[in-house]
């Protein structure tokens, strides 16, 4: 019998026994998320339950922390980590291992991120925005995957938001996908076609974030470039509302409340989401970038009334705690740019007015060549009572980014919501899809009498957000949508906002 059958289980008892703990494996890489300029979230996936541990380098690969991370949340014997770390330098990359097993057998995946800078440095972020991944039935091309996730990568983004419906758990993905497209299949049915009341739903949706999150691209952007993740609706299903206590679609079907709880589990297991202290579940929160900039993301489905509510004053789709956050957040703002990440679009229609209600802020145009005519169903009275507060307090440089519609489109809307003579701006940007359906583009609602800057469908696409300094030292926004498939900015949707505040100047 060789030497060695005998001296490794002596070492390993001798030294400890995580000296020879089994080796994991690490199957969804690792991501980070939630960045803040002293703080951020690492997340990492196993095939196991095991303690690892984390190590923390600076930019030249020195270790500057070690630590123990024990699984966040462990579900058909599949293990989560999340490891929120806090005492960073702002504006710094740091590279990052998490590291299992011992001296003589172990396994790492490994990261980098860069912390936010400081409230009052005068960088200039630049975001990659994006969301629909996946969805009816265009999911991960036999040759290309979601190459989407290189191009984004390319351009070197400090931050992605990921602006919902990163998965589609309403769906499938057969080997043949629409129009031909080659899907490498996945062996998931559609949440719809099983039973809600079951725990195998939660599997359901596990397997579709699996299949989406082993996605070479998608492993290797996402161990570079830190995210802030929002959901919509197809991360549970179709158009939902999670304090519902039924799905309109399928109305006598039992166990909807145990579907949306699967589908917000999911969430925050497969994603580097820091939790309030306060409200486990809270999905809104906002984040600053320097002087320049700061991030609202928002949550449009677990507070929401039904769909077929019609619009008026008790209509709402962010609930009152959360427009309240909203409406304080951005007035105590001094940040130059104001960029709210919705996770519905505000002026452009959505739903089904005439069966199940708007899924969005829009009525949109009632009647729709339809015979009859559709109740207004959608959150116009909300947004209007948003946007007045606006409109009183003056709020400069407010822009709204959004997806959920699979085209691409800019917007300008300039209205006095008031009545105090001067009017509120607005500029809202819409990209998407990622890899998904795309459709024509559609028309607005023409309530708040919106400008169309750009327009275009039918094709995959990302949108970019640059802050970028003029020579006469103010901060401009520069966005643009590109294409998925070279990357490219597509013709016409470059669009540089100038900044009305004097407070993005240099200082003297």
């Amino acid at each position: 019998m060789p030497i060695r059958a005998f001296v490794l289980p002596l070492l390993c008892l001798a030294l400890s026994s995580l000296a020879c703990a089994p080796v994991v494996t690490f199957s969804h890489g690792v991501a980070s998320g939630d960045v803040t300029d002293t703080s951020a979230v690492l997340w990492t996936r196993t095939d196991r339950p095991s303690d690892l541990r984390l190590e923390l380098r600076d930019a030249a690969n020195r270790i500057e922390r070690e630590i123990s991370v024990v699984p966040s949340a462990v579900h058909a014997d599949k293990a989560v980590f999340h490891a929120p770390i806090g005492g960073l330098r702002p504006g710094t990359t740091y590279l990052y291992r998490f590291v299992s097993g011992g001296l003589f057998r172990s396994s790492a995946a490994e990261g980098r991120f860069r912390t936010a800078p400081a409230p009052d440095d005068d960088a200039l972020p630049r975001f990659v925005f994006g969301g629909d991944l996946g969805g009816q039935g265009f999911c991960r091309h036999v040759e290309r995957g979601y190459d989407v996730f290189s191009k984004m990568l390319l351009l070197e983004p400090d931050a992605f938001v990921a602006n919902g419906d990163m998965i589609y758990a309403d769906g499938i993905c057969p080997a043949e996908g629409p129009e031909g497209w080659p899907n490498l299949p996945g062996t998931f049915p559609s949440v719809v076609d099983v039973e809600w009341t079951l725990p195998e739903v939660r599997e359901v949706i596990d397997a579709h974030w699996s299949y989406n999150r082993v996605d070479p691209y998608v492993l290797e952007f996402l161990a570079e470039v830190p995210v802030y993740v929002q959901w919509d609706d197809h991360e549970v299903i179709n158009d939902f509302g999670a304090g519902w206590d039924r799905w309109p679609h399928q109305p006598e079907k039992p166990g909807y409340p145990e579907l949306v709880a699967a589908g917000r589990d999911a969430l925050f297991d497969w994603n580097p989401i820091r939790r309030n202290s306060d409200e486990p579940h809270r999905i809104y929160r906002s984040f600053r970038w320097g002087r320049h900039l700061e991030l609202f993301l928002i949550d449009a489905r677990s507070y929401r009334s039904p769909n077929a509510m019609p619009d008026g004053p008790e209509k709402t789709l962010l609930g009152p705690a959360q427009r309240e956050w909203l409406s304080a957040g951005v007035l105590a703002s001094d940040a130059t740019w104001k960029v709210i990440s919705s996770d519905v679009p505000l002026t452009l229609p959505t739903g089904w007015p005439e069966h199940y209600g708007r899924d969005g802020f829009a009525d949109g145009v009632l009647g729709e060549g339809r015979e009859g005519t559709p109740e207004a169903t959608g959150a116009e009275d909300e947004l209007v009572e948003l946007l007045e507060r606006f409109d009183t307090a003056d709020v400069q440089n407010l822009v709204v980014m959004a997806t959920d519609v699979h085209f691409a489109m800019s917007l300008r809307w300039s209205k006095d919501f008031d009545g105090d003579g001067d009017e509120l701006t607005v500029h809202e940007l819409i990209s998407g899809p990622l890899n998904a359906v795309s459709v024509p583009a559609k028309q607005p609602d023409p309530s708040f009498g919106p400008e169309v800057l750009y327009s275009e469908g039918e094709l995959f696409n990302f949108a970019t957000l640059a802050l970028r300094r003029t020579e006469a030292g103010s901060v401009d926004l520069h966005y643009a949508v590109h294409g998925a498939e070279d990357g490219l900015v597509r013709p016409g949707s470059e669009l540089v906002l100038t900044s009305s505040d004097p407070r993005s100047s240099n200082r003297p």
